[in-house]
């Protein structure tokens, strides 16, 4: 049980620190307002997806 709880912990630990790089990625090539762009963009295709896979028929 205790091993599961690390996996998954080093696992979201491991997202945050790629999603921190990719930020930081965007500035340095963008600036803030492209990576307010880029990240608003990535956030609403994802939303939209969620909502999708939410409404889907079964």
């Amino acid at each position: 049980m205790v091993k599961c709880v690390m996996i998954q912990l080093c696992k979201c630990l491991a997202g945050v620190s790629i999603l921190a790089l990719h930020v930081r990625f965007c500035y340095l090539l963008l600036g803030w307002i492209g990576t307010l762009v880029v990240v608003g963009v990535q956030l609403a295709i994802a939303g939209w997806m969620v909502w999708a896979m939410i409404r889907a028929p079964d």
